[in-house]
């Protein structure tokens, strides 16, 4: 699984409140293919060019490193990244 996540981009955004409900989303890129996943449920919501064995592993990625994920999540400065400044 290392080497399938080290081909790839990862974007995340900041913590995103809805209501009561705190959310993370995750963008996985490589080349054409892009899916989008959201935590704290660890499931990818939308798909475009991984198998469904790739999106499983995304899946198992995004509940196992949720800790992780959150940590970057509370980094991002929501302002810097709509600017797409590093």
């Amino acid at each position: 699984m290392q080497e399938f996540m080290q081909e790839m981009e990862m974007s995340v955004s900041p913590i995103v409140r809805k209501g009561n409900q705190k959310y993370i989303y995750v963008m996985f890129r490589e080349g054409n293919r892009i899916a989008e996943g959201r935590l704290p449920e660890g499931k990818i919501l939308s798909n475009q060019g991984f198998s469904e064995e790739e999106t499983a592993a995304l899946e198992l990625y995004l509940k196992s490193d949720q800790g992780r994920i959150a940590e970057m999540a509370k980094k991002v400065n929501a302002m810097d990244a709509f600017l797409k400044k590093k």
